[in-house]
């Protein structure tokens, strides 16, 4: 399996993107104005339309590629996740995941992006979070940080809606 983990590092080293010039320099030939015209059109362009393509549309990797969890060990997951994520950044997108999320969810999570659709962004980030921030169906289960976020009051131990205004206070 590993001499399968190193092509498919290689494969995902080959769909990083390359480096990208800088959309703006102080030292270009290029006005301010130019360069924030540009800036405000793409944000319009985000905001008012849905992503066209999943990710795989533009890495041309494909979820097939990824052996499934029970196949790999810690340390193939965590390498090709690695992996994963430094290729998710050169296309300027990054992913909201818990520190203490074990290894083999968050590799899953990771080859799902493949499935999302996903505006590549010139300027700025582009960020996945997994979760809705609702505790009860949150794809993290006990590594969830919503709770964390100020939600726990909504929610009791069993993860059942609490009405605020029955809290005893």
């Amino acid at each position: 399996m590993q001499s399968y983990i190193n092509h498919l590092l290689s494969d995902i080293a080959e769909a990083c993107r390359e480096e990208q010039p800088e959309t703006y320099s102080s030292i270009s030939a290029e006005n301010d104005m130019e360069a924030i015209e540009r800036y405000f059109e793409e944000v319009e362009r985000w905001l008012e339309n849905e992503p066209e393509h999943d990710f795989s549309y533009y890495s041309g990797l494909q979820k097939e590629q990824f052996p499934p969890v029970e196949k790999l060990s810690n340390e193939q997951m965590a390498a090709v996740s690695l992996a994963f994520e430094r290729l998710l950044f050169t296309w300027n997108i990054g992913v909201e995941m818990p520190d203490k999320l074990p290894i083999s969810r968050k590799y899953s999570l990771l080859v799902s992006v493949l499935e999302r659709k996903v505006a590549i962004v010139e300027n700025g980030f582009e960020t996945i979070e997994f979760c809705s921030y609702d505790p009860p169906s949150c794809p993290f289960n006990e590594w969830c940080t919503c709770k964390e976020l100020g939600l726990k009051d909504q929610y009791n131990d069993d993860g059942e809606d609490v009405d605020p205004d029955n809290l005893s206070f």
